[in-house]
């Protein structure tokens, strides 16, 4: 797996990355918050935090699936 780096990358650490990126998105929309942006883009945030979790972690297991599967040992 060596050719290809960056799976290698997901495929070890993928999961923790997905948690990393979605606890990110919820963490920007409170500093817009902060910095005097309306109400609403807080529950919008925890809501795009959501969804960037459940499309990163498929994304993961994507890979996770192609590595088991095609990739050579």
């Amino acid at each position: 797996m060596e050719n290809y780096p960056i799976i290698a990358l997901l495929h070890r650490h993928g999961t923790i990355l997905a948690a990393i990126m979605a606890a990110l998105v919820p963490l920007g929309a409170l500093a817009f918050f902060l910095t005097g942006v309306s109400w609403p883009v807080l529950p919008l945030g925890m809501l795009a935090g959501a969804v960037v979790y459940v499309l990163a972690r498929s994304y993961v297991e994507l890979i996770h699936i192609i590595t088991e599967t095609l990739m050579p040992r």
